[in-house]
């Protein structure tokens, strides 16, 4: 069960003195089980300066409930609708469960490429995955980098016995992609998330607004976390919390990571 999904959308501009004549980027990003007062804005001792800092010069927007378990909630964020309306009512999908966000549902990537945007995935999807047309690259996303399932090993990238991390996106002649990075075995996977979505950055031709939705794992279980970063972040933590501080800490460095890459690519101003 999860406690708390939280969605860090910061304005990252102060928009009323600004006029801008292009759709604004907008990157999305979301922390799995990250408790409501485990930032250090809310005065919690895990270090989270970027957060700190992305909630000081943004607008926090604290008048939304959502649902306190992953399918739910995502498919929420999704499609814009309460959970009893997409039937994730019941809870999360199960592996191997035939269910998943009804397909006749216009989801938020879906609008914003026919409005345009280059979107891109990465991460953590939970909202189906039984048939291809339910998964990310089916579902308005151009580009997939993560996993269909709601958990995976941070290391082995597995879920039972199956590696569960994904690289997908259509080739020059159309064609849908699947590949199963199973060579990535052994690399912590918020890492990997992190460095995925500033190459995402880097490579993106501003022709076009930019759409990066980014769902971390962290902090959900398992808590694992490499040794130097518990050393690192959370050697003031008492010990029952240490990895899932650190988790939360290495997130945090990742957030930072994406903000600097928009930075250096000259679209930190113009992007939600």
């Amino acid at each position: 069960m999860t406690r708390l999904l939280w969605v860090l959308t910061v304005v990252l501009v102060n928009l009323p003195n600004l006029v801008y004549t292009k759709q604004p980027n907008i990157v999305m990003i979301v922390a799995d089980d990250l408790g409501y007062h485990d930032v250090g804005f809310r005065g919690s001792n895990i270090l989270t300066p970027n957060i700190d800092r992305l909630a000081g010069d943004g607008v926090i927007l604290e008048n939304h409930i959502v649902s306190s378990i992953c399918s739910p909630a995502r498919a929420s964020l999704m499609s814009g609708r309460y959970p009893i309306r997409t039937g994730f009512w019941k809870g999360n999908i199960k592996p191997n469960e035939e269910f998943g966000l009804a397909l006749d549902e216009t989801l938020l990537p879906e609008m914003l490429q026919r409005n345009g945007y280059a979107t891109h995935g990465v991460g953590k999807w939970h909202c189906g995955m039984h048939t291809w047309e339910h998964t990310p690259p089916k579902r308005g996303f151009e580009t997939y980098f993560g996993l269909f399932l709601g958990e995976q090993g941070y290391y082995s990238h597995k879920k039972m016995y199956n590696t569960d991390l994904r690289e997908n996106y259509y080739d020059v002649d159309g064609n849908l992609v699947d590949n199963v990075r199973t060579d990535l075995k052994g690399q912590y996977n918020t890492y990997l998330f992190t460095n995925k979505s500033a190459e995402l950055i880097q490579n993106h031709d501003q022709s076009k607004p930019f759409f990066l939705y980014l769902a971390y794992t962290a902090p959900h279980i398992p808590h694992e976390v490499p040794e130097n970063e518990v050393e690192k972040y959370a050697s003031h933590i008492p010990q029952q919390r240490k990895n899932y501080a650190a988790m939360i800490s290495v997130m945090d460095d990742g957030i930072g990571k994406v903000a600097e890459a928009l930075t250096l690519k000259g679209m930190m101003d113009n992007t939600i």
